[in-house]
């Protein structure tokens, strides 16, 4: 499923660590790329052990997570921090981040919003694909189905927010222009239209999102950076790629509860999650 490791080494260049089965991993590639930096490429293998070993934590991240930038002898890792770093030293278009305090202010409300809701949401993805693939189970496997029903709470009540708010009114989440926000945000739909966990009945129901998904999508580098996510999850689905070579002993697994909490949630909507589920595929953005 993976490619080969990192080889750890001491260097001078500007050097992008990462994986493409991750979110955060692809937009931050992705940003590179939209502003031209150049930079090395190194795919951090993680479905081995190579981040649990005290060597690479010490060296780059002492949470052994990707992404991670590194400059000469300085190391950023968070992806929104890479690519803040990134556009301050290349001196990278405004509308990335901000030409102004209250551009600057809404690009990084809705980043910080993203990390605890949408970003959540990916337990939807990760429950029915990665997770199932990790402990041995069928894709979609109901093994898993509260942290399933979870993660699908979770990103169905963003994407009422995201329909409702962040889209309402304009062409991308932050305004007329592309932003990271939408590289950050973009991605995570990249993972669910890669794992089908988003039915077309719910894609009808939040059009604003399918057309700005669509726009994102026809982006230059969106489909090399988001390539192997559809290529290698589309060999999980059909039962060509299994966890044999699974070697990793730990995993960034999301949580376990079903009710969410975040926004409305479910405990309040005082319904089962499938009931909630059957609302939204119904009535949309109307009532996430």
């Amino acid at each position: 499923m993976s490619p080969n490791p990192t080889n750890i080494h001491t260097g001078k260049t500007l050097r992008l660590l990462y994986h493409p089965a991750s979110q955060p991993c692809r937009s931050t590639h992705q940003f590179m790329y939209e502003i031209d930096v150049p930079f090395e490429e190194e795919v951090v293998d993680i479905s081995t052990d190579i981040t649990e070993r005290q060597e690479f934590r010490d060296k780059y991240n002492p949470t052994g997570q990707v992404p991670i930038l590194v400059d000469g002898e300085f190391t950023v890792w968070e992806s929104v921090a890479i690519a803040r770093y990134v556009n301050e030293k290349f001196d990278g278009a405004g509308n990335w981040f901000g030409r102004g305090t209250q551009e600057r202010a809404q690009i990084n409300q809705f980043l910080q919003w993203y990390a605890y809701t949408l970003r959540l949401g990916g337990g939807a993805f990760h429950w029915n694909i990665f997770g199932c693939l990790i402990y041995g189970e069928k894709p979609y496997s109901p093994k898993f189905t509260a942290e399933q029903n979870k993660g699908r709470t979770l990103l169905y009540e963003a994407m009422g927010t995201l329909e409702n708010y962040w889209l309402r009114d304009r062409e991308y989440v932050c305004g007329d222009e592309v932003s990271y926000a939408d590289l950050a945000a973009f991605h995570e739909f990249v993972s669910h239209e890669a794992g089908k966990i988003i039915p077309d009945r719910v894609w009808q129901g939040f059009p604003k999102i399918a057309a700005w998904f669509k726009k994102l999508s026809e982006r230059p580098h969106a489909k090399t950076v988001s390539e192997w996510q559809y290529t290698n999850v589309g060999k999980i689905i059909r039962g060509e790629l299994t966890a044999s070579m699974f070697k990793r002993k730990t995993a960034v697994l999301k949580g376990t509860e079903v009710f969410s909490g975040h926004n409305h949630g479910i405990p309040y909507l005082n319904e089962k999650a499938e009931d909630y589920f059957k609302r939204v595929e119904k009535e949309g953005a109307a009532v996430a």
